[in-house]
């Protein structure tokens, strides 16, 4: 009997050294990866600046974030491209000049670019009159990090189209109306094939367009309505600062909000980026974005 228990705890004994050895030699489950960031930013920057104040403008902005859209820039578009080729940034600013207006950069090291595209709206008062002819343009990314498709929409709507969120009865807030939803249908068209931002300068006011709710303007066609959607950095975090063109808050940053199962990407924060030449403040927004 006391060799039979012997035998009975040697075998136990090379068994359990057996299952430590196994375990040892399956390799161990790999850690949940941390959600990486990045930040997106617009500027208006002033089309009547000298050389100098362009440049500080953009280096400013470009100092904070990883992608950009700039908005009144196409005079500008041979200095960007050297620019960007010299600084580590892919730049897109399609012809004509009106199209470039609205430029789109992004870090090299961060994002690669897989598509991109300019979308004709309208030109209020024909070809070469003021305001210049509206373009949406976009530009679709790999972020690097994590392999995720980035869709970036870059826009600026025309001047004087609102007073107070109310609309101005003029030919320009009909090209913008235009924009807007041509934006809306944009952002909504590219959903599907990634996390989207749309930035710009839209010339609308967000508190007053809110309290007002014109049907048109970007609360209304935006915002207003249920997930997935367009939410904008002031609809989640407020206004910050005393604005982006004087008093009103008039720059947007917008991200594709999905439902919460859905979910791949969120805007953490937001920030206004003054001290700039141009009569506009940027915008910087942070993003958060699952491996």
């Amino acid at each position: 009997m006391q060799h039979r228990r012997r035998w009975s705890a040697r075998s136990a004994g090379a068994l359990v050294g057996t299952a430590v050895l196994l375990v040892s030699l399956v390799p161990a489950a790999p850690a949940a990866a941390a959600n990486a960031t990045f930040r997106a930013a617009t500027l208006n920057i002033l089309y009547e600046l000298n050389q100098a104040q362009f440049t500080q403008d953009l280096q400013l902005i470009t100092s904070r974030a990883d992608l950009v859209g700039l908005n009144e820039v196409g005079n500008r578009r041979a200095f960007l491209q050297d620019w960007a080729a010299a600084n580590g940034w892919w730049l897109y600013a399609p012809e004509p000049t009106q199209a470039a207006n609205e430029a789109l950069l992004a870090r090299k090291s961060m994002f690669d670019v897989l598509d991109k595209g300019s979308d004709f709206v309208c030109d209020t008062n024909g070809p070469g009159e003021v305001p210049p002819a509206r373009y949406n343009n976009w530009v679709r990314y790999r972020h690097k990090p994590t392999g995720r498709s980035v869709f970036h929409l870059n826009a600026h709507a025309n001047a004087s189209i609102e007073s107070g969120g109310r609309p101005e009865d003029l030919p320009r807030t009909r090209c913008a109306e235009q924009q807007f939803q041509a934006l809306k249908d944009l952002a909504a068209s590219k959903k599907d094939a990634g996390q989207v931002i749309v930035s710009g300068d839209l010339n609308v006011d967000f508190s007053a367009d809110r309290a007002y709710g014109y049907a048109k303007f970007p609360w209304q066609v935006f915002e207003a309505n249920e997930l997935p959607n367009l939410r904008s950095c002031y609809n989640l975090y407020g206004e910050k600062g005393t604005g982006t063109h004087g008093n009103r808050h008039i720059d947007y940053i917008y991200f594709w909000k999905r439902v919460e199962e859905y979910r791949e990407m969120w805007m953490t924060d937001y920030a206004i980026v003054g001290g700039t030449n141009s009569d506009h403040n940027g915008v910087v927004a942070t993003f958060s974005i699952t491996p």
